[in-house]
């Protein structure tokens, strides 16, 4: 019968430890992309609150992410939180100005809800009529 070398199961045992931490090193987190896609398989279930979720923990991976700003959007509206989706809409063409797709969502959006943005016309008072011809108008 042979001893135990008491080095040898150091050894071992320290081998053991570190493929161990090395393990559990390599567990990643969740990608943006991740998230995203997760997101998208919730929204199609109408599982709209749990998709808001997954593209806000995206966006905290992705700070400015204007696809992510307008998916929060989409689903705010859905939820029925009509200023909120506004202000995510407004920050989506924010973040990529030069993409018409988010800011057509933001015009659709201003024209779905005219409430939220009522036009220069109906936050001026009409001028009173003094009876005096206006002197700019030939």
């Amino acid at each position: 019968m042979s001893k135990s070398n008491p080095l040898r199961t150091l050894l071992i045992v320290g081998s053991l430890l570190l493929l161990l931490i090395a393990g559990l090193g390599c567990r990643q987190r969740a990608s943006v992309e991740d998230y995203r896609g997760f997101a998208f398989r919730s929204a199609k279930q109408g599982l709209w609150e749990e998709a808001r979720q997954r593209w806000e923990k995206a966006l905290e991976l992705a700070p400015g992410d204007a696809g992510l700003l307008n998916n929060l959007a989409v689903a705010s509206e859905v939820l029925g939180e009509p200023t909120q989706a506004g202000e995510l809409y407004q920050a989506a063409v924010a973040a990529a100005p030069n993409e018409d797709f988010y800011r057509d969502n933001l015009l659709a959006f201003r024209r779905a809800n005219p409430e939220l943005y009522p036009t220069e016309e109906e936050d001026e008072e009409p001028a009173k009529d003094t009876g005096e011809e206006d002197e700019n108008v030939e």
